[in-house]
């Protein structure tokens, strides 16, 4: 039986062996002990610092600091894969649905060597527990930084720990996604394929459908070298469902963390695109999204993704700071520019020309314009003091 035992267990991957592979993986983030673990890491975005103990949730680090530990389910076992695992699994939540999060934390555990789960919000005691048996055999570190980061903040972070998990690639996802039977290992085979016909993709993503399976957004598509039957290039591909290739990530540079929420994976792919690597759409391999608070149809089968107030200031914010980028196309610059008022005055109307709508909008094409990025609480703050005010003057002519 012990031989047995010894058998089965070398067959399976080398990041399954370590029962105390969390800190391990922090220990080589420092090149520590991995039992008193502190990470510097070199980054040219604020510095950080980690706490770790076994198996267990950290204790409250600094403000800005950022807690991790894994979460094991020692009772369930897995059977040795037919492949070696090369990508991690970074999901991002922020007062997540539990059943959709263990859902989808479960459909990607038997095709990944480990889940990273950033909560950018608090998850209660018992979401905890649960995520290791969603999980089973498959590792799972979770990050909790005590406060909405951003999106940036998240990706960049859970990169970092999948290079030193030694993945070949990052599978970014949502709260808001499904992915399709096989999609990982679809991409991963897409990106071979692409390397093959002599392409460097950066990043390849599934195509975003809605429930009904009706596509979310139009493809833009990009000249390419190669021509692959399964796989378009394409201007950006939308974060959540992506697999991004680690070596990219080094020549290209890591996540905008100022832009907080929107547009940073529009911002990334045009770098990618500019620094030599390409972007890619696997048009066979869909993926279940749902984006905002829907889709606004117009005509001749344009859709704008409808949202709310917050996300409207970021949106606006950012897409007019993508301007000054000298890596950002000309042709998008363009675009943008010129359907900005019918932009606009589609939310307005939308919205049925509420206040805090246009100050929202207002307020985000001004900070673009002045560079005013980063956190936006500030935006968010004006917002609602100008919500507040309007309903106190109502109040008052009444």
């Amino acid at each position: 039986m012990t031989g047995s035992n010894h058998s089965r267990k070398n067959s399976l991957p080398p990041t399954r062996e370590p029962q105390n592979s969390a800190c391990l993986l922090v220990g080589q983030l420092v090149g520590r002990c991995p039992k008193r673990p502190r990470l510097e890491m070199a980054c040219k975005f604020r510095r950080k610092h980690l706490k770790s103990t076994k198996d267990e949730a950290w204790s409250h680090p600094p403000a800005a600091a950022l807690r991790s530990y894994e979460i094991r389910n020692p009772m369930s076992i897995r059977t040795p894969p037919l492949r070696a695992f090369r990508t991690v699994a970074g999901i991002v939540a922020f007062h997540p649905d539990v059943c959709e999060l263990l859902r989808l934390i479960s459909a990607i555990a038997r095709d990944v060597r480990r889940i990273i789960v950033f909560a950018n919000s608090a998850l209660n005691a018992v979401i905890k527990d649960r995520l290791s048996s969603a999980a089973g055999q498959t590792p799972v570190t979770l990050i909790s930084p005590g406060e909405n980061v951003g999106l940036g903040k998240a990706y960049n972070r859970m990169v970092e720990l999948a290079r030193l998990e030694g993945a070949e690639f990052v599978l970014l996802l949502d709260q808001d996604s499904m992915r399709s039977t096989g999609m990982v290992c679809r991409l991963e085979d897409l990106a071979d394929e692409l390397v093959r016909r002599g392409e460097k993709p950066a990043l390849i993503g599934p195509r975003p459908v809605k429930s009904t399976g009706e596509p979310l957004k139009r493809i833009r598509q990009r000249r390419s070298r190669a021509h692959c039957p399964t796989g378009v290039a394409v201007e950006f591909a939308i974060s959540s469902g992506s697999l991004i290739a680690l070596k990219a990530t080094a020549a290209v540079g890591p996540f905008n963390e100022d832009f907080f929420i929107d547009a940073i994976d529009l911002e990334w792919c045009s770098r990618a695109w500019d620094a030599g690597w390409s972007v890619w759409l696997a048009i066979d391999i869909p993926m279940t999204h749902r984006l905002g608070h829907g889709v606004i149809r117009l005509p001749f089968g344009l859709r704008l993704t409808d949202q709310p107030p917050k996300r409207l200031y970021t949106y606006f914010r950012n897409q007019v700071a993508m301007l000054r980028l000298p890596h950002v196309p000309v042709v998008w610059k363009l675009r943008f520019i010129a359907f900005l008022p019918a932009r606009s005055f589609i939310y307005a109307l939308r919205h049925r020309l509420a206040f805090k709508i246009i100050r929202a909008i207002g307020l985000g094409l001004a900070d673009g314009i002045m560079n005013r990025l980063g956190p936006p609480e500030r935006g968010w703050r004006v917002i609602a003091r100008g919500r507040s005010a309007a309903v106190r003057g109502s109040a008052s002519a009444s």
